[in-house]
């Protein structure tokens, strides 16, 4: 699918130093990898979100790790 957009001179800029510098492709490969940036951004709002409502309810986050705080430590020092 595609779609039009109107960017500021100073946005297009920023689209086209990602491709001058590499980091991208092309202007349209930057803007999907902007996407993705805020995609990720979402689902790590999403499960930050989780985590909190866990603690709230003095859940275990990770109840299969739970163990592992058993464990022996040695002295730091």
């Amino acid at each position: 699918m595609q779609i039009a957009i109107r960017l500021a001179d100073d946005e297009l800029a920023t689209l086209d130093t990602e491709v001058k510098e590499g980091r991208a492709a092309s202007r349209s490969d930057a803007v999907r990898r902007g996407i993705a940036h805020i995609q990720r951004e979402q689902r790590y709002r999403s499960e930050e979100i989780k985590l909190v409502e866990l603690a709230r309810r003095d859940e275990l986050v990770y109840p299969d790790l739970e163990s592992l705080l058993d464990l022996a430590h040695p002295p730091l020092d």
